[in-house]
């Protein structure tokens, strides 16, 4: 019962940060040829589960580095921005990159919360050749989490049936 209350919360949540993404307000860049956007959430998990709970919260003022590379040290683009009250941020990759391996990398050094949990899904493919049909790429969110576990996660912890922290 309560694994598949975790899953549930999990799609939950999955939907609620598309649909705040999906309504956000947009300004696309007055940009001429091949430009993509890139979209994502950065925020803290006090309980370092790995998802959005309840208790997670937006990262206002995170640096996030966009970074395009070909081969392992060649570096073909590469740009900056921060996230918002909110914790979204919004960055314009400009050129087609159908052959770099591009990584959005954040930064946090503000506050308790600094240590980025492991995400393999920090990578896009910002190419026309490959993937939606659109010029806006939507990640998964990051997540960093605090260096201890606050005391409110063992509710959490108990409701979601994961092990101990």
């Amino acid at each position: 019962m309560a694994r598949s209350f975790a899953i549930v919360a999990l799609i939950v949540s999955a939907f609620c940060i598309s649909s705040v993404l999906a309504n956000k307000k947009i300004n696309f860049p007055a940009t001429k040829g091949d430009f993509f956007v890139v979209n994502g959430q950065i925020i803290c998990d006090p309980c370092a589960f790995g998802i959005q709970t309840r208790l997670c919260k937006p990262l206002e003022g995170v640096k996030v580095t966009l970074e395009c590379t070909k081969g392992e040290k060649n570096v073909t683009f590469k740009t900056e921005g921060t996230t918002d009250k909110d914790g979204f941020y919004m960055i314009v990759c400009k050129g087609n990159h159908k052959e770099d391996v591009c990584m959005v990398k954040p930064e946090n050094k503000k506050g308790t919360c600094t240590h980025l949990m492991e995400n393999k899904s920090a990578m896009i493919v910002p190419t026309k050749n490959v993937g939606p049909d659109s010029v806006v790429r939507i990640l998964n969110t990051l997540i960093f989490r605090e260096k201890n576990i606050a005391p409110d996660c063992e509710r959490l912890e108990n409701q979601f049936g994961v092990d101990k922290l």
